[in-house]
């Protein structure tokens, strides 16, 4: 980033939110006899570093005072200045990168369904672990706990980053409690709110999860991630979203890191990186197949349109065919799918449909089978 990129930002900063910055990564301010001048040290080993931060936009110069600080801080902690500039755009946050590494995702680039699926199944890997902390089961009949959700709709999608396909998921620090509404917190907040945050909470919980799994399995202990009990329980749900990160590709490999904000003045004693390759799948699916309940299915009139059809291109010989519905499930906000097996009369109606775009009504159960939905003993009908 050059000098003049920078210049554009500065305006936008305010001196306020510096000096809390600052602050909260423990800089201390020294009285000076000057009133619209901060100058703030901070001392790291036997090496002293010093800045001074304008109080004031008056001063002809303050765009340069304003980098001279950047550069400063910069310095102290190791990184570039469109980093700390980044820091201080965005509301204090941990970052969670979820990558794709496979021979498709060199360049960068994902196909659209693979990167669709990355971003649902990191969004469940987050929305499992909250409510993991938040009410431990075994297995989440429902992810749709309210302080889970209310994480979730704080997230914020970063920039994606080159070296295979990288999605961020920027995590703003919140405050919560389960009758009140969450809070999310600023720069001009504490470094202890940060790291008592539910917000960190979350994303310690999520990678200390990831090492116990991975760790177990390394061992053939996997038997102690389904006895967990009480408050250390890792759910079936959790598993489940490890399953369909890794389910792209084979000689896939997803890896998880975690980005601490530096504002919280804590670096958590776990692994920051962790990785899985496809070799973990069948592993986690026999683990959730004996933590997930007893699928009953549901028993319901499903309507929605129609996606995919499919049978035997011979029509002689076609004695049957499948379908995929895309539908509402009771009071969630996102579409499901469900593939069907229609008789051949009814699978020529549902191809029409399909054509003319019309809305179906499929009654039957809905049962899970793998990773998939079915309709079982379905019958058909065109909604006109």
């Amino acid at each position: 980033m050059t000098v003049n990129e920078i210049l554009k930002v500065v305006p936008e900063l305010k001196f306020t939110e510096l000096q809390a910055y600052l602050r909260n990564t423990g800089w201390n301010r020294i009285q000076t006899p000057k009133e619209r001048i901060a100058l703030f040290h901070k001392t790291i080993g036997d090496v002293i570093f010093e800045t001074t931060l304008p109080l004031s936009k008056d001063f002809s110069d303050y765009s340069y005072r304003i980098i001279d600080v950047l550069e400063q801080i910069a310095q102290v902690e190791q990184r570039e200045v469109h980093e700390v500039l980044t820091d201080l755009s965005i509301p204090p946050a941990d970052t969670v990168k979820f990558k794709v590494i496979n021979r498709d995702t060199i360049g960068g680039t994902i196909s659209f369904l693979e990167g669709f699926n990355l971003l649902e199944s990191a969004k469940k890997a987050l929305y499992a672990t909250a409510c993991d902390i938040i009410q431990p089961e075994k297995y989440h009949k429902r992810l749709s706990l309210k302080g889970a959700q209310q994480f979730i709709e704080g997230c914020r999608l970063g920039q994606t980053e080159k070296g295979s396909f990288i999605a961020s998921v920027i995590c703003p620090f919140l405050n919560q409690s389960p009758e009140d509404k969450a809070a999310q917190l600023s720069i001009f907040n504490q470094t202890e709110e940060f790291r008592a945050s539910f917000t960190r909470k979350v994303t310690k919980r999520l990678m200390s999860s990831l090492v116990y799994v991975k760790n177990a399995i390394d061992r053939g202990e996997e038997s102690r991630i389904i006895e967990l009990d009480g408050e250390n329980i890792i759910s079936g749900n959790f598993l489940e979203s490890l399953v369909e990160l890794n389910a792209a590709k084979e000689n896939s490999e997803i890896e998880i890191t975690t980005r601490w904000s530096i504002l919280a003045a804590e670096q958590p004693q776990i692994a920051k990186v962790i990785k899985f390759s496809n070799d973990y799948i069948p592993v986690l699916e026999n683990m959730i197949s004996k933590i997930r309940p007893l699928e009953i299915g549901t028993i319901d009139d499903f309507i929605g349109k129609i996606s995919l059809t499919k049978a035997d291109p011979d029509i002689h010989a076609r004695i049957e065919g499948e379908i995929i519905l895309n539908f509402i499930l009771g009071e969630e906000d996102k579409v499901s799918k469900a593939r069907v097996i229609l008789s051949n009369q009814d699978y020529i109606e549902a191809c029409e449909a399909h054509k003319m775009g019309k809305s179906v009504k499929i009654s039957g159960k809905l049962v899970t089978v793998g990773r998939s939905k079915v309709i079982e003993t379905a019958t058909f009908q065109i909604i006109h």
